[in-house]
C-alpha cells in the first residue's frame, strides 16, 4: 500500500515528458505549442530515462495518463485496453519501466478510463457494423441504426461524440473490464486512478475495486473527483480521491477572492485524518497550470507550503516544480522543457526541500488549524516522530516550517 504520509507522486502526460529515439516525421517539433490533436513522441523509454530525475527531485510514485491504444495525444478514447499504444512503445518497454521503478524503490499508478470508450474501440466498431445483431449491442447505449455521430449523436458519449459511454448495467462488459483490470493488475502495478467513476455506479466501480485488491491486496486506488472528497468516498470504496477543492481554495485564497477564515472553513475536513490519502491538487492535465494561474513565484512556493503540509498525498503535475507556464488545455500540455538553464530554480528548489520535509514523515497523527486572521495562516501538523507549526504569512507571501 502506499504510504499515507510520505508518498509524492509526479503526474506524468506521457506524449509530453521525455521521448528516446522516437524522432518520427510525425511527431510535432519538441517545445512548439500543442494544440488537441498534436503527438509530440514523448514514451515510456523517455520517462524511464527520467528515473534518476525523479528520484533526486524526490519523487516516490509516478501516475501516468493513459497509455493504452488510442488515437489522440491524450488517450482518454481508448480503442484497445489490453495493448499499450505504439506512440509510447510497446510492452516490453512498459515492464522494462515498472521493473526500473521498482528497482527504485518507486511506485507506479495506472488510469483507468471505465466509463466510456474511443468511438474507435473494435465493440463500439462491431455495433456500427452489425447493429442490434452484435453481441456489443448491450455495451452502449445506442438509440438506433445505423450509428450516427453528427449532427448529434444517437448515443450516450461522456460530452463529445467520440467517446461513447458505456452501459454498466451488463453483466458482460463488467466480466469484460474485470479481465483488464486484472491483466494490468497482474503485471506488478501498484495502483489505479479511476477516471469519471461519478458516471459509474458504485456497485459496478466496487466489482472492478475488488478484482484488482484480490490480486494484490495492497493495491492503491484513487477516484477521479471535483467535489468535496467524502461525497465520492461515502458512496465509493476508494482510498482517497483527488482534491480539487483543496486547489480551488489555495487559488482564491492566494488571488485574494477569498480571505483566512473562508479558506479554513471550507478546508475544515481536513482536520479529519480519513481523508489523509487524497491527492492534494494544484494541477492537471485538466486545469491551468499554477503559475500560470498566480503569476507570481512567491504565491506559487506558498501553494506548494501548503499541498506538503496539509494531511493527503502531495501530486505534482509534470513540470510545475520548475514554473512551466500554460493555460487551459490544451495550453497545459506543453513539453516539459529540459533546458535546465530554462528553469525556474527558486520554485524547483523550494519544491525538492519539501519533498525532503514530506519524505521524513511517517504517519501524521494531528492536523490542526491554530490561527487565521491579519493575513497570517498558523497550523499545528504532527507526526508519530516529530511535531511541526507551519506559517503562512500573506502579507509577504513567505512560508516558514518550525519543527517543535
Amino acid at each position: 500500500m502506499l504510504s499515507r504520509d510520505n508518498t509524492i507522486i509526479y503526474q506524468i502526460f506521457p506524449d509530453r515528458f521525455n521521448k528516446v529515439n522516437n524522432n518520427q516525421k510525425k511527431y510535432k517539433n519538441w517545445g512548439e505549442k500543442p494544440t488537441r490533436r498534436d503527438h509530440f513522441g514523448g514514451n515510456l523509454k523517455g520517462i524511464k530515462d527520467r528515473i534518476p530525475y525523479l528520484k533526486k527531485l524526490g519523487i516516490n510514485c509516478i501516475y501516468l495518463t493513459p497509455i493504452f491504444l488510442a488515437p489522440s495525444p491524450h488517450k482518454y478514447d481508448t480503442q484497445d485496453y489490453m495493448r499499450i499504444d505504439p506512440n509510447f512503445g510497446n510492452m516490453d518497454d512498459f515492464e522494462d519501466l515498472l521493473k526500473s521503478l521498482h528497482d527504485d524503490g518507486m511506485k507506479l499508478l495506472l488510469d483507468g478510463v471505465f466509463n466510456h470508450t474511443g468511438d474507435r474501440f473494435w465493440a463500439f466498431k462491431d455495433c456500427e457494423i452489425n447493429g442490434e445483431t452484435s453481441q456489443y449491442w448491450n455495451w452502449y447505449h445506442i438509440h438506433g441504426f445505423p450509428i450516427k455521430r453528427f449532427p448529434n449523436p444517437n448515443y450516450e458519449d461522456a460530452g463529445i461524440y467520440y467517446l461513447p459511454k458505456l452501459n454498466h448495467d451488463n453483466n458482460d462488459l463488467l466480466d469484460y473490464l474485470k479481465q483488464v483490470v486484472k491483466f494490468w493488475t497482474s503485471k506488478g502495478i501498484d495502483g489505479w486512478r479511476f477516471d469519471m467513476p461519478w458516471c459509474i455506479k458504485p456497485d459496478f466501480c466496487s466489482e472492478l475495486i475488488n478484482e484488482a485488491k484480490g490480486i494484490n491486496p495492497n493495491i492503491f486506488v484513487i477516484g477521479e473527483y471535483w467535489g468535496l472528497p467524502y461525497e465520492l468516498l461515502e458512496k465509493y470504496p476508494f482510498d482517497g480521491a483527488m482534491d480539487y477543492i483543496f486547489r480551488d481554495n489555495v487559488i482564491n485564497l492566494l488571488k485574494g477572492t477569498i480571505d483566512l477564515h473562508t479558506f479554513v472553513q471550507n478546508l475544515s475536513y481536513k482536520e479529519h485524518l480519513r481523508f489523509n490519502r487524497c491527492w492534494n491538487m494544484l494541477g492537471s492535465h485538466d486545469t491551468s497550470r499554477i503559475r500560470g494561474i498566480l503569476k507570481s513565484d512567491k504565491k506559487v512556493k506558498i501553494a506548494f507550503t501548503l499541498q506538503f503540509t496539509f494531511p493527503g498525498i502531495p501530486i505534482i503535475y509534470y513540470g510545475d516544480e520548475i514554473g512551466m507556464f500554460g493555460g487551459r488545455d490544451p495550453d497545459c500540455r506543453r513539453t516539459f522543457n529540459w533546458d535546465k538553464e530554462s528553469w525556474n530554480m527558486s520554485i524547483y528548489d523550494h519544491v525538492k526541500d519539501l519533498c525532503n520535509f514530506r519524505e521524513g514523515l511517517t504517519n501524521i497523527e494531528n492536523f490542526k488549524f491554530l490561527e487565521f486572521k491579519d493575513k497570517k495562516l498558523t497550523y499545528l501538523l504532527e507526526d508519530t516522530k516529530s511535531s511541526f507549526m507551519i506559517e503562512i504569512d500573506l502579507k509577504n507571501y513567505i512560508s516558514e516550517i518550525h519543527e517543535l
